[in-house]
């Protein structure tokens, strides 16, 4: 009896942080067990992960927000000793990685990609030594309510699973156009868990939507421009960007650059990379000084493919990391201070830019043989790929950039304290700022606007400004008490200068934020005829004008047209009246003596 007893005692003490012994069947996804035809809803989704934290210690579930539609957004976190706090974990020397999946939701690689490699992990000890250097935080279902609307006629052209999610979210909006001006509840959720974590490594997993290629994956990271401070960005690219190729190349899945074209369907004739702004996912995390992977599965592989694909670069991602995580810890300590310098603000910050071919390189790019036909259907051009015939094709890639807009970053903005909402975003965007306790004067320069051209469509539930027309001015002004002050000497400061900026691709402006400031509604109720007695009043008060006036006489046409020569008196006394209607209210303040 008392070797049963120990016998029993013996088994519980090897079952520790587990309700059950696994059994095979436990544990195997949905997804499995339609052998990649189908992939599970959210709550079948969360009721995996769940079974994994009560058989392991190492995974806990937290909620970090709610849909709009009032869904859970859940946070896995996998930690080798099960710790739930950024510092906690930082303390133990581990780097942490966030593994975002379904931020559009027709697009389910990751998430089920994230199920299996946790599984393996954590019930069959598979990769686990990876935690001892890293810890994993994943997003499976960010868009959770564009998730929960299956359909088999989402992504038709995408193979498999056989029904899935939508692009966008319930209130119609694209999730990875959201980062900067975080219009869904989603994305406010998502930049304050951000904030609290602040991971060295941020991988978004998407499937592509165009070209066909050999590569089962393509990717993004936003170190070809002026994105990451330069210390960092020499680190990704020497270090991680380069081992991830190699690494990936030995499992069997050779990557390339998320890439155009120049000429559809022909990579030989020239290849292009788009350096995205932060309104996107691997962007943003670059202007945060981090690290940003974005994973573009091919839309026309398998679904198993694919899945297989991103749990290696998850893998490979979280094998570089750990054993580069004091270099890596070390850059990203770095980029922080250097950004919020006054050393690096001497250099204008790039906000746009265009591919030049004067440094092309020739690489080696996977295609497949192609024919064009004509189509008896639409009558067109018809590019069809032989699959049974894999080519490799000499391609120039096209490695260097010229900006095409640049701006010479303040010291500081000034901010006025009735745009709340703009305000709000300063706080998710861990943008700090005073301020004024009293009313100050202030050297600034002044963008004034003098036009705007409006987008004909909306986007985003936005009428986007495609181009506003302003120009600069230095002057002194008496700002008020309340009044917002964001010092540049800090990490997040670029941010500032990309929401702020007017010119800035997916600012404030450009997303419509101050649309009452370029087009003011100038109502002014004063009759034309009242210009008789004012006209006069102005020409004797003002000897300049009455020049200027004088000069305008000598052209008969003028002369001779009466209502020409009251709107004369007419748009001085109105712009007078509203002379800060069309004033950006965002001020830039050059000198830091004036702070």
């Amino acid at each position: 009896m008392k070797r049963l007893l120990f016998c029993c005692a013996l088994a519980l003490a090897l079952c520790v942080g587990c309700k059950s012994q696994p059994t095979p069947e436990e544990f195997i996804t949905d997804c499995e067990l339609s052998d990649f035809v189908k992939t599970p809803h959210f709550d079948e989704t969360m009721a995996f992960f769940h079974k994994l934290a009560d058989y392991s210690k190492m995974v806990n579930i937290e909620s970090f927000g709610t849909s709009a539609q009032g869904r859970d957004l859940a946070l896995v976190i996998v930690d080798k000793d099960g710790l739930t706090s950024p510092d906690e974990i930082r303390r133990k020397g581990r780097a942490i990685i966030l593994v975002e999946s379904c931020i559009h939701s027709g697009e389910p690689d990751g998430k089920d990609a994230s199920m299996i490699m946790l599984r393996d992990m954590v019930v069959h000890g598979k990769d686990v030594e990876l935690l001892d250097n890293v810890s994993f935080l994943m997003i499976p279902v960010f868009n959770v309510d564009g998730h929960e609307d299956f359909r088999a006629t989402n992504r038709i052209n995408q193979n498999g699973p056989e029904e899935l999610g939508t692009r966008n979210t319930a209130q119609f909006l694209n999730l990875n156009r959201d980062f900067l001006k975080a219009d869904a509840p989603e994305m406010r959720a998502w930049l304050k868990l951000y904030n609290r974590w602040m991971p060295e490594l941020f991988i978004d997993v998407h499937v592509t939507n165009g070209a066909d290629f050999q590569y089962v994956t393509t990717y993004a990271i936003e170190n070809r421009g002026t994105m990451m401070e330069e210390g960092l960005r020499r680190w990704t690219t020497d270090v991680f960007e380069k081992q991830l190729n190699e690494q990936m190349e030995e499992v069997g899945f050779p990557m390339f650059l998320y890439a155009s074209f120049k000429v559809p369907n022909a990579p030989e004739k020239g290849i292009t990379v788009d350096i995205f702004d932060p309104r996107y996912s691997e962007a943003y995390a670059a202007a945060r000084n981090r690290i940003g992977l974005l994973l573009e599965n091919h839309i026309y592989k398998p679904y198993k493919q694919r899945v297989m694909c991103t749990i290696e670069a998850i893998k490979a991602s979280a094998r570089i990391i750990g054993e580069n995580k004091e270099d890596l810890m070390a850059a990203v300590e770095r980029a922080d201070k250097v950004v919020g310098s006054a050393e690096y603000r001497k250099t204008p910050m790039d906000l746009a830019y265009r591919p030049v071919s004067r440094d092309s390189v020739w690489v080696d790019y996977l295609a497949w043989e192609r024919e064009t036909i004509k189509s008896d259907l639409s009558g067109a051009d018809w590019t069809r790929h032989n699959y049974d015939k894999p080519i490799t094709v000499k391609a120039p890639l096209i490695t260097s950039y010229d900006a095409t807009l640049s701006v010479q970053l303040p010291e500081a903005y000034i901010f006025m304290p009735q745009w709340s909402d703009v305000i709000e975003l300063f706080d998710l965007h861990d943008i700090k700022y005073t301020r004024l306790e009293e009313p100050k004067s202030i050297e600034v320069e002044t963008y004034r606007y003098s036009g705007a051209t409006f987008s004909p469509r909306q986007s985003e539930g936005r009428v986007p400004v495609v181009k506003a027309d302003y120009t600069t001015q230095t002057e002194t002004l008496e700002y008020p008490a309340g009044s917002i002050l964001i010092d540049m000497n800090q990490p997040s400061g670029r941010l500032a200068a990309w929401l702020l900026e007017p010119s800035a691709p997916g600012s404030l402006v450009y997303w419509g934020f101050f649309n009452q400031v370029l087009q003011p509604s100038n109502e002014f109720w004063i009759r034309l005829g009242y210009m008789e007695e004012k006209g006069r009043e102005m020409l004797a008060k003002d000897p300049a004008l009455k020049a200027e006036f004088e000069k305008r006489m000598e052209d008969p046409t003028f002369a001779g047209d009466s209502n020409a020569i009251l709107n004369f008196f007419y748009e001085r006394v109105r712009k007078a009246a509203h002379q800060n209607n069309e004033v950006h209210p965002a001020w830039r303040v050059m000198d830091r003596s004036q702070l």
